[in-house]
């Protein structure tokens, strides 16, 4: 019983140290991003800010899968979502290329944006994945209130985003059609990550808060975003990329406490990862 104790007299300081941590992370790197705003770097710092946290949720991502293996269905969830990740690391370096070496400021519609979409695939699954883990048993009424708040919420961002837009001439309806893929693809999402946290319980092991947060920050940039889009980039781009950064950090936070304290050292108790928490 005592050694029960310690181990969650741990959980609970790492999981406090993991949230300063996280906390910092996030206001240190927005600070350094808000301090160039008004000068040329703003481009450099803003473009590092996201390449560095999403490459940081990618690399720790493929740490959980090496060592938890693709087998069963965390592991194929898990090996999906380091998939997303890394799309979206190519997608950020690709972005970051156009404007930091060849001087294009502000690529859309671009290869970014082909990366970006194709990555809610195998994130898509991941998260349906684990709704069938942690979804299971979800009320009725719970279901259909999610359904109707994210119905409503896709038709006040269209509505909004075909009000406000400025784009015109050859490629507008593209443009135009991509910025509204944004948040209605984190809609889609946003739909079982909501019920998988409505059922996942208060485990301190569980890192489902983490990666929902990140989701619920991603929604908001891509549909700041979009706006923006839509309006030619025109205003302070600064909120944007500092919902991007939390969605990330986020995101990496989960990942390391996923990491952590859910996969069980085979070495140590001699049988494979098993899911608790």
């Amino acid at each position: 019983m005592e050694e029960i104790r310690k181990e969650i007299t741990e959980i609970k300081r790492g999981r406090k140290n993991l949230v300063v941590a996280l906390v910092g992370a996030i206001i240190a790197i927005n600070i350094i991003v808000l301090a160039t705003s008004q000068s040329d770097a703003i481009v450099v710092t803003s473009d590092l800010s996201r390449i560095l946290t999403v490459g940081a949720a990618a690399v720790i991502s493929i740490i959980v899968v090496a060592r938890q293996n693709v087998t069963g269905i965390f592991g194929r969830a898990y090996l999906a979502l380091a998939a997303g990740l890394v799309l979206w690391v190519a997608a950020e370096s690709t972005w970051g290329y156009y404007e930091l070496v060849l001087q294009i400021e502000r690529p859309f519609p671009s290869i970014a944006d082909a990366l970006w979409l194709s990555a809610y695939g195998p994130i898509g699954f991941h998260l349906f994945s684990m709704a069938r883990f942690y979804g299971r048993g979800v009320g009725k009424y719970k279901v259909a209130a999610v359904i109707a708040g994210m119905s409503v919420f896709v038709g006040l961002c269209i509505t909004e985003l075909a009000g406000v837009s400025e784009l015109q001439g050859e490629g507008a309806e593209l443009a135009i059609a991509i910025s509204i893929a944004y948040p209605l693809l984190d809609t889609a999402l946003f739909m079982p990550a909501i019920l998988i946290v409505l059922n996942s319980g208060k485990g301190y092991l569980t890192s489902i808060p983490w990666i929902f947060i990140g989701w619920m920050a991603l929604g908001v940039a891509d549909t700041l975003l979009g706006i923006a889009q839509v309006q030619n980039f025109d205003g302070d781009l600064f909120m944007i990329n500092a919902f991007y950064v939390i969605a990330y950090l986020a995101m990496a936070a989960g990942l390391w406490w996923y990491n952590r304290f859910f996969i069980f050292d085979k070495a140590k108790l001699g049988k494979k990862p098993a899911a608790t928490g």
